[in-house]
C-alpha cells in the first residue's frame, strides 16, 4: 500500500512543463528572423518580378523613400539632411588597386560600420571583402546580392542600385569610395542598412560587433586606459597579445575615445614649450590630462587629436614589428580623408634614417608607399588609442557548431546567483583567451562566481532549468564558446546603446566526469571553467582548454529568471567535438499556506512539527533542487529590507517510523537533518530558500518548509526539479509541539505506586474540540547505564480543575488514561480527549530517583495549547 493510499492523500508526480517542441521552434525562428529579409527573395526572383519598363529593379522590401532612411519616418533625426533624393548609380563594384581602400563617410555618422568595413577590405588583400559579395550577375538590371553574418549564420541580402543623394549637390548622401565609380562601400552600406531597417539605424554601434557581422569571427573589446590595460601595456602583455592576434590573421580596429567632458586640447603637432624634453607618449599623456581642464572649442577642434590623428575615427591595425629591443612599431590604416599620423616614424620622418633601421628599410618599402597607412611607436599607439576592437579569425581546420535555441517558459531560469536586491524603503587583467561581453572578462576573488565579492550569495532555484549543452572533444583542444542574443538594432530599427538595453545574457561552463550524462543542478567552485556575468552585449564569449578526459556542460542564461528570448550558441574547437542538448528537467509544483497552527516556526521552535510536511521519494537515485518561495514577498511591488525573523528554511529529514509506517516528525535535531538551507551556509532570505540534495532510490524522505518565527502566516510555493520522476504526498495537517523537561532529584517521583509520584514534571494541555492526541515521551541518551525496570518510561493523563493545572484531592483519582511502561528510550501512545477540558500530562519513570532530561511531543489534528507547569 502506498503512502498516498494509506493516508488518503493526493500524490503528485513531476513532469516536464514545457510548451510543445514545434511551438518552441517557431517562436525561436520568429525572434531571430530579420523583417526586411523575411520574403526570402533571391536576386533572380527580384529581377523577374520587380523590374520596370526600363529593365531596372526596384526592391519592394527597401523602397527608395523616407521609410528606408529613418527608424521613424515621421520623426527624422535632427542631423538628417533637409532634402534627399534617390538616384540610380552605375559603375564597377570593385577595383583591385593593390592598396588599402579610402572612404568618404557622408552625412551619416556610421563610423563604426564603415570603420569595420574598411578594416575588412584592408585585410588579406581584400579577400574577406570579396567574400561579402555573393553575386553581381544582375548588375545590368540594378540588383546585387551580398551576405552578412547575422544571428549565427550567413544571410543573403539583395539590394537595388537606388542610393540616397543630397538634392542640392551632385553627390551621394552617405558612404562612398574615394575611387570614382567604385560602388562596393555604398552598396554594402545599403545592404547593411536593409538588414537593420534603415540607414540611420547604423548611427552609433560597436566596431567589433560590425566586424563579426562582416566576417563571422569572434569579437571582443579591450580597454587600454583601465588599470589592467595600462599594466598589460607596461609589462609587455598587450604587445604579445597584439602580435598573437595579427599572427592569427585577426582583424583589429583601434579607436581613441575622448574623455568627457572634454574642454581643452593642446595644439596638434606641437609639444607644449614647458615639456619640450618630453617624449611623444608623455606628451600624449599630458594632452589627455589637459583635456579635462580647458575652455570650449568648436566641433572640428573637438575631433582633432595630436599629430594629425582624429578622435572617434576607426583605424585598423595591419602590422606590429619590433625593430630591436627599444623600437616597437605599429602600422595602421586610415581610410578617411584626414587623420594620418605625422609624429615620430611617420612617412618621411627623420626616424627612418636611424642606423638601426637602415638595414631593414627594404622590408618597410611597400608599406611606406601606401598613403593610407602609417607607422607609429607602440608607446604612442597605446597612449592615444584606448579602445581595441578585435575580431578573432579562425583557420579552416577549426570545427564550428551553431545552435539556435531559446529561453521560454520554465527554461528561462536566469543566473545561478540572484542579482542584488533593488533599493528598498525602510532602511588582474586576463589574457586574450578570456573575454566576456565584448570586453575583457574578469574572475571573482571569492571563487564562487557570484560576482558580488561578498561571502554568501543568494542562489537561484531556477538556474537548473536553463537549456544545458554537453560537449566533448576528441583530443586536447582550445575551445571558444559564444553566446549571442537577438540584435537589438534589428528589433528596434535603430541603434540601442548598451546602457539602454534591457536584456542581458551570460553563461557558465562546468567541467564534469566523462561518464556524467545528465544535467547540472548546482555550481561547485571546483567545476567552473568559465563564468561570464550577465552582460547587455550582443554576444559574450569564453575560451578554455578542453581535455578529452572530461565532459563540459555549457549553461546559457538570461540576466533574470523569467526573461524569455532566443539565443545563438556557437562553439569553435581546434579538434573534432560533439555537442548535444540535455533533456529538460522534470518539475513538480505545489502551493500551501502557513496559517493557524501550521505556522510552526523554525527548527528551534517547539511547534516546528506543526509545519506542513511532504513525503517525497524517487524510483531511481536522483539529484533534486527544491525551492521554497514566499509568494507575497516575491511579487511585492515594494521590497522590504531583510528581516532575520522572517527567514525561510527547507529541511529534509527521515520520516518518523510508526506502527503504521513512516509519518510526520515532531522535531529534528541538527544531527538528524539530512539537509537544510539554514545549514548549507548560503545567504538567508525572506523570499526564497533553495536546497540541492541527492535522494536514494525507493527511500521515503520528509520535506518540511518553515518560517523562522512561529505564528507568521504567509502563502508559499514548493517546487521540485530533477531528472527522474518524483512522487510527493502531502501529509495530513497536524498540530505538533515538543517541549523539553527534566527529572531532577526533587521531581523524579517514579510511577503512581511510589509515594513521591505527584512530584513528577507536569504539562498542561487543552484541546479546542474533541480529538485524538498522539503523545511521545523520549529520554535523552546518557552515559549512565539504564536499569531494565526502574528506567522504563510511561505517562499519565489527569483531569485538572482549571487552567493553572491544579489537581484537587487524590491525584490517583484524577487519572483518566495511562500508558504501558516500556523498557525503551521512547514510548508513544494515543488518547481521545474532550475539547475545552483541562488536562495534565505527567511523564515519569517506573522507579523513583531516575534523573535525566526528556522531551514530550504532542500531535493532533485538532488545535490545542500545551505548556509546562514546571517552574
Amino acid at each position: 500500500m502506498t503512502v498516498a493510499n494509506r493516508l488518503r492523500s493526493p500524490m503528485y508526480v513531476s513532469d516536464r512543463a514545457l510548451p510543445p517542441e514545434e511551438v518552441t521552434v517557431n517562436t525561436i525562428e520568429s525572434l531571430l528572423r530579420i523583417p526586411n529579409l523575411a520574403s526570402g527573395r533571391t536576386e533572380e526572383q527580384l529581377v523577374a518580378a520587380f523590374s520596370g519598363e526600363d529593365g531596372l529593379v526596384t526592391d519592394p522590401d527597401f523602397l527608395p523613400g523616407v521609410s528606408s532612411l529613418y527608424p521613424d519616418p515621421n520623426q527624422p533625426p535632427a542631423s538628417a539632411p533637409p532634402d534627399v533624393t534617390w538616384r540610380r548609380v552605375s559603375g564597377t563594384l570593385y577595383f583591385p588597386t593593390g592598396k588599402t581602400p579610402r572612404l568618404l563617410q557622408g552625412v551619416l555618422e556610421s563610423g563604426s560600420f564603415l570603420g569595420a568595413l574598411a578594416a575588412v577590405a584592408a585585410a588579406r588583400g581584400g579577400e574577406l571583402l570579396l567574400d561579402l559579395i555573393v553575386s553581381d550577375d544582375s548588375a545590368g538590371g540594378g540588383a546585387y546580392t551580398f551576405q552578412f553574418f547575422k544571428h549565427g549564420c550567413w544571410q543573403a541580402v539583395v539590394v537595388d542600385n537606388y542610393l540616397p543623394c543630397l538634392a542640392d549637390e551632385e553627390r551621394l548622401a552617405f558612404a562612398c569610395s574615394a575611387v570614382v565609380g567604385e560602388l562596393w562601400p555604398s552598396l554594402l552600406e545599403k545592404a547593411y542598412a536593409k538588414v537593420h531597417g534603415s540607414y540611420y539605424a547604423l548611427a552609433g554601434g560597436s566596431v567589433h560587433e560590425a566586424l563579426v557581422d562582416l566576417t563571422g569571427g569572434v569579437g571582443f573589446k579591450v580597454k587600454t586606459d583601465t588599470p589592467e590595460g595600462q599594466a598589460a601595456a607596461a609589462d609587455g602583455g598587450l604587445w604579445a597579445d597584439l602580435c598573437a592576434w595579427l599572427g592569427s590573421k585577426s582583424i583589429i580596429g583601434a579607436v581613441a575615445k575622448r574623455p568627457a567632458p572634454a574642454r581643452q586640447r593642446f595644439r596638434p603637432d606641437v609639444i607644449p614649450e614647458s615639456e619640450e624634453g618630453a617624449t611623444t607618449s608623455e606628451a600624449l599623456a599630458q594632452e589627455f590630462a589637459a583635456g579635462m581642464e580647458g575652455g570650449g572649442e568648436d566641433e572640428q577642434q573637438e575631433q582633432q587629436g595630436p599629430y594629425g590623428l582624429v578622435y572617434g575615427q576607426t583605424y585598423s591595425v595591419l602590422e606590429a614589428r619590433a625593430v630591436n629591443d627599444n623600437i616597437r612599431l605599429v602600422r595602421l590604416h586610415c581610410p578617411w580623408p584626414r587623420g594620418v599620423w605625422t609624429g615620430p616614424w611617420a612617412t618621411g620622418s627623420a626616424e627612418w634614417d636611424y642606423p638601426a633601421v637602415a638595414g631593414k628599410l627594404d622590408s618597410f618599402a611597400a608599406s611606406l608607399e601606401d598613403e593610407a597607412t602609417f607607422w607609429m611607436p607602440f608607446a604612442d599607439f597605446v597612449a592615444f588609442f584606448n579602445r581595441l576592437h578585435v575580431c578573432r579569425m579562425f583557420p579552416p581546420t577549426w570545427h564550428q557548431l551553431t545552435l539556435h535555441c531559446g529561453w521560454q517558459g520554465p527554461s528561462a531560469g536566469g543566473p545561478y546567483y540572484l542579482p542584488p536586491p533593488e533599493p528598498t524603503f525602510g532602511g588582474g587583467a586576463s589574457s586574450a583567451a578570456e573575454r566576456s561581453g565584448g570586453e575583457v572578462s574578469t574572475t571573482t576573488s571569492n571563487g564562487n562566481g557570484n560576482g558580488t565579492g561578498s561571502g554568501a550569495a543568494l542562489v537561484s532555484s531556477t538556474w537548473c532549468c536553463n537549456p544545458q549543452f554537453r560537449m566533448t572533444v576528441k583530443k586536447a583542444a582550445e575551445v571558444v564558446v559564444c553566446l549571442g542574443q537577438q540584435d537589438p538594432t534589428v528589433a528596434h530599427r535603430c541603434h540601442v546603446p548598451k546602457r539602454h538595453r534591457k536584456r542581458a545574457i551570460g553563461l557558465q561552463i562546468l567541467k564534469v566526469p566523462l561518464d556524467s550524462l545528465g544535467r547540472r543542478w548546482e555550481v561547485k567552485a571546483g567545476d567552473v571553467v568559465a563564468d561570464l556575468a550577465p552582460s547587455t552585449s550582443r554576444e559574450v564569449c569564453a575560451t578554455f582548454r578542453a581535455s578529452p578526459d572530461f565532459a563540459y556542460v555549457v549553461v546559457p542564461h538570461a540576466g533574470r529568471a523569467g526573461e524569455e528570448g532566443a539565443f545563438v550558441l556557437r562553439t569553435l574547437s581546434s579538434s573534432p567535438m560533439e555537442v548535444e542538448q540535455l533533456p529538460a528537467p522534470l518539475c513538480l509544483v505545489v502551493g500551501g499556506h502557513w496559517s493557524g497552527f501550521l505556522a510552526g516556526g523554525g527548527r528551534g521552535s517547539a511547534a516546528w512539527g506543526s509545519n506542513p510536511q511532504y513525503m517525497i521519494s524517487a524510483s531511481h537515485k536522483a539529484q533534486v533542487v527544491a525551492s521554497l518561495t514566499r509568494l507575497d514577498l516575491k511579487y511585492a511591488i515594494i521590497k522590504a529590507p531583510h528581516d532575520p525573523a522572517l527567514d525561510l528554511d527547507l529541511t529534509l529529514v527521515a520520516p518518523e517510523k510508526g506502527p503504521e509506517g513512516p509519518g510526520r516528525r515532531a522535531s529534528a535535531r541538527d544531527s538528524e537533518v539530512i539537509a537544510a538551507t539554514s545549514l548549507q551556509g548560503g545567504a538567508p532570505s525572506n523570499e526564497e530558500a533553495v536546497l540541492a540534495v541527492t535522494l536514494e532510490p525507493e527511500t521515503p524522505y520528509l520535506l518540511v518548509p518553515s518560517l523562522a518565527t512561529p505564528g507568521t502566516e504567509a502563502p508559499y510555493e514548493l517546487r521540485l526539479m530533477s531528472a527522474v520522476p518524483l512522487e510527493l504526498v502531502p501529509l495530513p495537517e497536524m498540530q505538533t509541539m515538543q517541549l523539553a523537561g527534566e527529572w531532577t532529584a526533587e521531581t523524579a517521583g517514579g510511577c503512581n505506586v511510589n509515594p513521591l509520584w505527584r512530584r513528577n514534571p507536569k504539562f498542561h494541555i487543552v484541546l479546542a474540540t474533541f480529538g485524538r492526541v498522539r503523545i511521545t515521551l523520549a529520554r535523552a541518551p546518557g552515559k549512565k547505564p539504564r536499569h531494565p525496570v526502574d528506567d522504563m518510561l510511561g505517562l499519565y493523563i489527569l483531569r485538572a480543575a482549571g487552567p493553572d493545572g491544579e489537581i484537587k484531592g487524590d491525584p490517583r483519582r484524577a487519572v483518566v488514561a495511562e500508558s504501558t511502561f516500556m523498557p525503551q528510550p521512547d514510548t508513544t501512545a494515543e488518547y481521545e480527549l474532550n475539547g475545552g477540558c483541562h488536562y495534565v500530562i505527567m511523564p515519569c519513570t517506573y522507579g523513583p530517583g531516575r534523573t535525566g532530561r526528556f522531551s514530550l511531543a504532542v500531535s493532533s489534528a485538532t488545535g490545542f495549547q500545551l505548556r509546562s507547569l514546571q517552574s
